[in-house]
């Protein structure tokens, strides 16, 4: 059975790259305790965060999971 995890990434105000996922679509669009928090320098550009991300995600939950991305451009929704 596939798991659905939804994830955002968030620039920070000094340039870092703020990442949340959880199984719950509402933790991470409003706020909660996320299954995974992680915080990238600003050196790291959008797609090597994702990419990376996504990386932890399958090793925690295995290659059987659906990712969605609920970011939009710089901001999340």
């Amino acid at each position: 059975m596939k798991t659905t995890i939804y994830y955002k990434l968030e620039r920070l105000p000094y340039g870092s790259i703020r990442t949340y996922a959880s199984p719950n679509k509402d933790i991470v669009q409003k706020g909660g305790y996320p299954v995974l928090f992680e915080i990238y320098g600003k050196i790291r550009s959008r797609d090597y965060v994702r990419n990376d991300f996504i990386k932890a995600i399958k090793k925690r939950y295995g290659q059987d999971v659906t990712t969605v991305d609920l970011s939009v451009g710089e901001e999340s929704k």
